[in-house]
């Protein structure tokens, strides 16, 4: 199967279609008093919304690609890392649980097409909002590439650790201007498409689900997501774990070239 711009042209209405219906089935439990919230073996959320969004996507996305097979959080089991193909669909159906349970409206649906390791297309949907981002790295989508007076990092609402203070601190001490934009789940990497970000770095655990499609998204859009340890771009389709290590996102070419170094080295004081 060729994965090109015609084939994601093709399928993007009913991947339109998809993310609105998973939406809509989110939105009826967050407006209910009934989430149905247990935990996790890994001691993380799960409602009934993350259950229905993705019943909702698993059907929806067989009936696009019947031959593509499907990854999905709620269905993922370690053992499927020994069986994933080069080319398949990766679903968060609900990211942002906690925001959900919390009540901030920053959650997202999650659909991103892998192949041969990388993000190629992305779809995200904002329940709340009613906005829906999608692109590849097919589309040739230019970026304004001057460098900010003062650096706009996205971090989580949820998840701040003691090594993104250190990092704050790192910055001080160089000097280096910044602000800092509180956003949850993937809206993080759309703030960056969006250009109401520069950088989102992440030191702390994420799945391949939670950034995959954000990750496709902002490249169609001119920026990137690099790991940390060896400064080579985020790759998907590991074969031991299916979480990410630390990365950071930039919205260009010009943020990743000036500050990709500085967080490497950040980095390497930490491990």
């Amino acid at each position: 199967m060729k994965i090109d711009q015609s084939f994601i042209k093709k399928h993007l209405p009913a991947l339109k279609e998809c993310v609105n219906n998973a939406s809509r089935e989110i939105i009826n439990i967050y407006s209910s008093n009934n989430f149905g919230e247990i935990s996790k073996s890994d001691g993380s959320p799960l409602t009934i919304a993350d259950q229905k969004a993705n019943e909702v996507i698993m059907c929806n996305l067989k009936d696009i690609s019947p031959d593509i097979p499907i990854v999905s959080e709620e269905t993922f089991d370690k053992s499927f890392l020994n069986e994933i193909k080069s080319l398949y669909w990766l679903v968060d159906p609900l990211d942002g649980t906690r925001e959900f349970i919390n009540k901030t409206d920053e959650f997202t649906v999650n659909i991103a097409l892998i192949c041969d390791k990388k993000a190629v297309f992305g779809i995200v949907a904002s329940p709340v909002k009613e906005k829906i981002w999608h692109g590849s790295i097919f589309d040739d989508n230019q970026r304004e590439e001057s460098l900010p007076d003062c650096l706009r990092l996205v971090m989580s609402k949820s998840h701040k650790s003691i090594n993104d203070e250190a990092f704050l601190e790192f910055l001080d001490d160089r000097n280096v201007k910044y602000q800092i934009i509180e956003k949850g789940s993937s809206l993080k990497l759309c703030g960056l498409a969006d250009n109401n970000a520069d950088i989102y770095p992440r030191f702390g655990p994420t799945s391949e689900w939670d950034i995959a499609a954000g990750h496709a998204i902002l490249s169609s859009r001119g920026g990137s997501v690099f790991q940390l340890s060896n400064c080579k771009e985020l790759a998907y389709s590991k074969q031991d774990t299916i979480l990410n290590p630390a990365f950071a996102a930039f919205r260009n070419k010009s943020l990743k070239d000036t500050y990709l170094p500085i967080l490497s080295e950040f980095y390497k004081k930490l491990v």
